[in-house]
Order: C-alpha cells, then structure tokens, then sequence
C-alpha cells in the first residue's frame, strides 16, 4: 500500500497542486523555499491532522481576501489517492479492511487482474481531507468579514476563527461520504525525521513500540509474570544488605528526630523499572572494547545510525499496514563521502524492493542525488513571477518515458544515469544551467561572467560539462518541463578551415556553414527557455575563438599564445611578433619540432589569400589561431588556470583586460534576462 498521488489546494507554497509518487523511495529535490518541507508536512498530516495555524494557509490567496474570502471561508484541501495490491488467495493482509471506508467498491471489479499464475486486485482507495470552517459559524463570518477594510484586521479575525471554530472533515473522495476521521488515521504508520535530529529520536520510537505491545493483555501478564520472579530473586539476593540499612535507620532514628515525627524508614529494592525505560542504546567502540550511550557521538554518525535505525525498524514491524517513511535532509551533518554510502545502501535497498515502505527524502545534496536513481527523482519548483503563485514539480522518470515508438528519452535516461555525477547532478538544483562542452568553459565562464557584472552565484546557475555533443541528453530533462529553467548550451561549430583532402576553406564557407550537431539541435528544442550559441568572428572552437577575439592586443594575444608553447617558440614569438610576413621571413630560426607543421600552416595562408584576398587579414588571425589551438589541444585545462591565476589576463583591479567572446557574451546575456 502506498500513497499514489496527492492533491493540495490552499496549503503553504501550494495554490493547487498535484503529484505522483513512486510505491518505494521518492526523492525530492529543489533550491530552498520551493517547497519540499511544505509537501513532506503535506502527507504527515494523514497522521497528525491538528498541526495546522493561520501560517499553514496560502499567503497569496489571503492577500486577496475580498476577492475570494468574502462568500466562503478559506480552507485547506488534501487528498491522497491510495493504491494497494492484493491478491485473491490472500486471507492474512488486513489492510483491505481500513481502506474500505475510502474505496469506490463500484470499481472492485474494474481493479480485477488475473492471470494464468494468480488473481488480483489493484485497488484504488482515495482520502480527502479538509480543514475548514465548522458550517454552523459559516453566517457569522460572512457578516463580519463585511466590515473589514485592510488584510491585518481580516488576519487577525481568521485567526481567532481557524483556533476556536476550524475542524477536519474527512470524506471518501471518491463518493464524497464522510468518514470518521479515527478511520483514516489508523491506516497509516508514517515515521517523520526533520533535519533538526538528535540520536534519541528512534529510541524515543522504539520505545512507543515497546508500550504498545504491552497494552496487548497476554503480554502484559507474561511482563508482569517475569518481573514478579525478578523481584523474588533480587530480594532473596540482597536481603543481608536490605536488613542491615533497616536496622541502622530502627537504630538511628531517635537521634536524627525521626521518631518524634511520626515516620518509619525502610528498606527494599525497587526492580518494577518500565519496559520502555529498560531499552537504551549504546555504540562500542570495537578496537577498545567499551560502550558509550549514543548521543556521546558526533552528530554525523548519530544523524546516520538515527536513519539506518528508522528504515530498519519500520522494515521489521509485522503485519501489511501502509508505513511510510518521511526524511527531511539526510546530509546534515555528514560528509560526502558517507552521503553517498547511506544512499547506495538505500537506493539499493529500493532497486532490490527490499525498502518494505514509502520514503519521502527532501534534500539539498548533489552526493545524494548522483547515487538516487533518476526513476526517484522529482523535481518542485516555487513559480514567484505567474498572475498566480504556485508550486510546479516533475518527475524524472515520466520525463525520460518514451512516450511512442522511439527509444530516445531511455537512451538519454540511460546516459544520465551513468554520467549524473556529483558535479553533473547539481544542474537539478540550479535555477539556471550552462552546458559546455570542455574544462575550459567551465572554468573561464565565471570569470567572464564576473567581468560581464552577471551574478554568478545570486542566480544560482550550474556550469556543466558534458565532455562531448550529447548535450540532448542533458537538455531532454528540462524539454517541456513544468518546472522552468534556462538552459544556454556553449558548443563549437567545429569548422574545418583546412580540409583532410588539402582544400582551403573560406571565410564564406565559414558563414554558410552549420554543423550537423547544431541542427539537430536547433530543430528538437523549441521551448523558449532554451538558447544555444556558437563561435561568430571565425573561431571553430572556443580556444581559438578567445584569441581571434584578443588578437589586436598584442601583450594580451602574446600571453595567451605563450601559455601551451615551448622556451624557445616562445622566444622566436617575443621576437616575431604576430605578423605573417616575419614569420615567413624568419622560417629558418624556428623550434626544429615546429618547423614542419608551422611550415604547413603557412602554406595554408599563401592559398587562402590568394583565393580569396579581401579578406587577408582575418586568415593572418585565422594562422596565429590555429597554431595555438593546435599548440593547447592536449592542454587546455592548464591553459584556463594559467588564465584565470596570471594577472597579464585578469587582474582584481582590472578585470577588463581579456575579451569575452562575442558569442558566450550574446549567451550571456540571454542567460542574465
């Protein structure tokens, strides 16, 4: 049994919200104040219906009192749709009985599926629960909300209602018949565990259990029974000790004034301990042999033993009752390495259909959510900009389903899954995301941005390297998505200037040209937060694109076309300069290693000018842009923290001194709007 879907209207971040849920583990994920705390409450309160105050209602909506509060009283809607799975054969699940209530048994039949092997039912079960205005007072309000003129007074006036005239309704969802609320509580066992944890929290549940079974009266006889022989035994033990106080107090009690009060001591062991005080936990130390009570650990392996414990200790409760699992936060406290230990074990745990429960996991964690799965994954969204403020989700796996023939969203499924790493999968939490093909984008980019006056960290964006053109992997997760975030792809064109066969491109070619990565591209993603961008000015990547863009500042050019090159060619640049002429000139003084490929390149030039002489002095940039990005191929993260760490380049002063591209600027922009 397991929560299929909820719906919330009026409740926190959400105006009118639904969402569905996997039967194992459900992680949820998103920037902070979007809404993953206001959901997790959302289904606790199947269990503890009375946390609810006037904050509990949406903001938004109250503003607009007189425009939606002047009829009716606001109110707090939610419902769960329940699925549960029971076959024929089956005499000892019990659980059917509690969803009864809440069942259309009209679709009884409907749910049947059998088989050649065994029959079943797939059973559709739905809550609705309100909290609202007791109707007898609905009269009342109406006539005094009348006379209220400003949202203060309206504010205070719906508090003192939603404390002494607000009450839960419970209803069959599906045939709108009320239900006694104890109904719908005693199907669900849910275990909460916010963020703000102790390790005394599973004892605290442990113990609960502990007084529950012993309300069951044969075991509390068979209690009873064994500390009655306990008390016998520890009596017959210690009654010398007993006697000998006793008979000091007889003694003594004169002298002390005892006597003259009227009062008496004696002396008795005292063994009736409680069943739940008996229960302790304790971690040992296993190289040194001792014990220490569990809260003398540190708050990394408290917050962890406190998780294992409540996953296990719902995994060994008997009986098919519907439990469920809510975990707010499980990184806090622990480093990343043990972030991702805990969730191998748990997603595990869930590919294996090991869990035996639902869990709900709110996390802000890269490190969990590179091990999750993305069949687990949703993402919630809080939308600040719409007429109407709501919250927005999506689940990963209905958003990498195929949904015809093709195999497409797998493909890209299947990709992510092996790729989502920890510096990957924080594009999940970013509000805005940078795709890039190499290292050095991802370095440089948020210097450029820096230089651009963007802000980097206050919009929360993701710069990811894909390391290749799959970027339709990467782009498909966001492709129609409810959930809105910019995505700016930064590819290179990959422009042959010299072709395999000898041929020499041109400048005109360079124009007309398109890539075929690009084209794909650009004909699958339509949606409007998608932009992708491409070298302009002659580059055909971005290394040589960044030094065409520099090339008239010489000290600038000279720096950058320095960084990959060997002593000596740096020497025979110093002293050459970037002119063709020179270079040709001085041929002979040339590194001997570069003397062969240099030659080449300079051939290159002669044919280009000659078919095409108008535009000479962009194929003498074009040379100089070849070499270096031939020269920094095999180099170019070095290249982009030589950059970024050399003061010729970027100074705190005057950050100024390198040109961004023209189209990562373009990108930019867009990316800032």
């Amino acid at each position: 049994m397991f929560i299929k879907k909820i719906k919330i209207k009026n409740y926190r971040n959400f105006n009118n919200f639904e969402m569905e849920f996997n039967d194992g583990l459900n992680v949820i994920i998103g920037a902070n104040n979007s809404g993953k705390t206001g959901l997790i409450h959302a289904i606790r309160l199947l269990s503890s219906p009375s946390d609810i105050n006037i904050n509990d209602f949406n903001k938004n909506n109250l503003i607009n009192y007189k425009e939606k509060y002047i009829d009716e009283a606001p109110f707090i809607r939610i419902e769960y749709d329940i699925q549960h799975e029971i076959f024929e054969e089956d005499t000892t699940d019990e659980s059917i009985l509690k969803l009864l209530p809440f069942l259309g048994m009209e679709k009884m039949a409907e749910s049947r599926i059998s088989t050649e092997k065994d029959t079943k039912y797939n059973i559709f079960a739905t809550i609705q629960a309100t909290f609202c205005l007791d109707s007898k007072f609905t009269e009342e309000y109406k006539k005094e909300v009348q006379d209220i003129s400003n949202f203060d007074d309206y504010f205070l006036m719906l508090n003192r209602y939603i404390n002494d005239y607000y009450l839960w309704i419970y209803t069959n969802g599906k045939t709108e018949t009320n239900i006694d609320s104890k109904l719908a509580k005693k199907i669900f066992d849910i275990q909460y565990i916010n963020a703000e944890r102790t390790g005394t929290d599973v004892a605290k549940e442990i113990k609960k259990d502990i007084s529950s079974l012993l309300k069951d009266s044969e075991k509390k006889r068979e209690y009873d029974a064994l500390i009655s022989e306990l008390n016998d035994n520890l009596k017959e033990l210690l009654e010398p000790s007993i006697t000998k106080m006793s008979n000091l107090f007889n003694y003594e009690k004169n002298e002390i004034g005892l006597e003259k009060g009227n009062i008496s001591i004696t002396s008795q062991i005292n063994s009736k301990l409680s069943a739940e005080d008996s229960y302790i936990t304790e971690v040992k130390d296993t190289k040194f042999n001792y014990n220490l009570p569990l809260v003398y650990n540190g708050l990394g392996y408290n917050n962890l033993v406190n998780i294992y414990m409540s996953i296990k200790l719902l995994d060994v409760k008997k009986g098919k009752d519907f439990k469920i699992l809510c975990l707010e936060e499980p990184e806090a406290h622990l480093h990343p390495a043990m972030q991702y230990k805990l969730f191998k074990f748990i997603s595990n745990l869930n590919k294996n259909n090991k869990l035996n429960q639902q869990v709900f996991v709110t996390t802000h964690s890269s490190n969990i959510t590179a091990v999750s799965g993305l069949d687990s994954m949703y993402i919630i969204q809080y939308d600040r900009q719409g007429e109407v403020s709501d919250c927005f989700q999506q689940s990963l796996k209905h958003q990498l389903t195929d949904k015809d023939d093709s195999t497409f969203k797998s493909d890209a499924k299947n990709h992510l899954n092996k790729f989502l790493d920890v510096t990957r999968s924080d594009m999940l939490f970013a509000d805005k995301i940078i795709l890039v093909e190499g290292i050095a984008e991802k370095i440089l980019l948020p210097i450029f941005m820096e230089k651009l006056g963007y802000p980097y960290e206050d919009d929360h964006i993701s710069i990811v390297e894909i390391g290749g053109k799959h970027f339709e992997y990467f782009i498909e997760v966001f492709n129609g998505n409810p959930v809105k975030k910019k995505i700016l792809c930064i590819t290179d064109n990959d422009f042959k200037w010299f072709n395999d066969d000898g041929e020499n491109c041109l400048f005109k070619e360079y124009l007309e040209y398109e890539a075929p990565h690009l084209k794909k591209l650009i004909s699958r993603y339509k949606f409007k937060e998608f932009k992708i961008v491409t070298q302009i000015k002659g580059g055909s990547t971005f290394e040589d694109e960044l030094f065409i863009e520099n090339f008239k500042n010489e000290d600038i050019v000279s720096s950058l076309f320095g960084l990959p090159l060997s002593d000596t060619m740096k020497e025979f640049c110093k002293n050459n300069g970037f002119s063709i002429n020179n270079w040709i000139k001085n041929k002979e003084l040339i590194d001997g290693r570069s003397i062969k490929l240099i030659s080449k390149y300079l051939d290159c030039y002669k044919k280009k000018i000659e078919l095409d002489p108008e535009n000479q002095e962009f194929y003498e940039k074009l040379i100089f842009s070849k070499l270096f990005l031939h020269y920094s191929s095999n180099k170019k993260g070095d290249v982009a923290l030589s950059l970024i760490t050399d003061k010729k380049f970027f100074d705190d002063k005057d950050i100024s001194k390198l040109i961004v591209p023209g189209y990562i600027m373009e990108g930019l922009e867009w990316l800032n709007q």
